[in-house]
């Protein structure tokens, strides 16, 4: 698996799309990505079935095989589905990669149904700040998102991410607190895009310059103003699937994060704890 697949993850489909643009014309892209893909290796089809990229080896013509009749105790194969096979390319073969790869990392997956009357009551209190400062409201995801770069300095390890060294187990301590913001982008062509840019250095922020990346973020998935550092060393993300009515969810986890929240959909009236 490349570099570039492990280093951006679920962006690969998205940084892909930009090379195209950047091979029919340099200037279609911003400087950062020209000087990103000056040295880009974009990733072939052949690595989406683990077949090597090199030259294929001769093809030998084999023997006629002495014909083989099955041992009483091997179970019949399976009889293939009927239907067309269709190869993944582009953006759907590049997620399907992405999620091969993620078998590679061990994880621990735990669901929990938790009451979030307190959540909402608090939100109504900040958008009242908010509105009489001028500000724009803040969601649910806002505050969830805020949540968890709170409860990273009681658990740090939730930051952590899995490596191996000289082919054993390790663990990477990031230093900051990268989060990554599942964004749904759609396109013109009515097509949706999934980004997984990150708010660098999340740590350091208060609430308020917290609630500034994040927006500023989003507006640059937006508006498709994202640059390469926006994608780059994301250490823990959140995404949000409760917004098209799933209640639990196991996303798949990328390689160098040390953990992945996602959000289920909130009951209403939502409930006291």
């Amino acid at each position: 698996m490349s570099s570039v697949t492990q280093t951006y993850g679920a962006n690969i489909a998205f940084i892909e799309e930009l090379y195209e643009k950047y091979r029919s014309n340099p200037d279609n892209v911003s400087a950062s990505w020209r000087e990103f893909f000056e040295d880009y290796q974009p990733v072939f089809e052949e690595e989406l079935s683990g077949a090597p990229v090199s030259s294929p080896a001769p093809v030998s013509v084999p023997e006629e095989a002495p014909v083989r009749t099955p041992a009483l105790h091997e179970a019949p194969r399976p009889t293939p589905v009927p239907g067309n096979v269709v190869i993944l390319r582009g953006a759907a073969g590049k997620i399907a990669q992405n999620m091969e790869a993620s078998l590679e990392v061990p994880t621990a997956t735990s669901v929990r149904t938790v009451p979030v009357k307190s959540l909402e009551e608090n939100r109504r209190v900040i958008n009242n700040h908010l509105a009489l400062t001028g500000q724009s409201k803040a969601s649910f995801t806002h505050i969830i998102a805020w949540a968890i770069v709170k409860s990273l300095k009681q658990y740090p390890r939730m930051n952590s991410a899995f490596t191996e060294q000289d082919g054993q187990p390790a663990r990477v301590d990031h230093e900051d607190v990268n989060l990554g913001i599942a964004i749904d982008i759609e396109r013109k062509d009515g097509s949706s895009s999934l980004l997984v840019p990150n708010i660098k250095r999340a740590q350091t922020m208060d609430f308020a310059q917290f609630l500034k990346a994040y927006n500023d973020v989003v507006r640059k998935a937006r508006n498709n103003t994202l640059e390469v550092s926006d994608f780059e060393g994301t250490t823990i993300s959140l995404t949000n699937p409760g917004t098209i009515g799933t209640i639990a969810s196991v996303p798949r986890l990328m390689q160098t994060q040390g953990a992945i929240i996602a959000t289920g959909q909130i009951d209403y009236p939502a409930e006291y704890s």
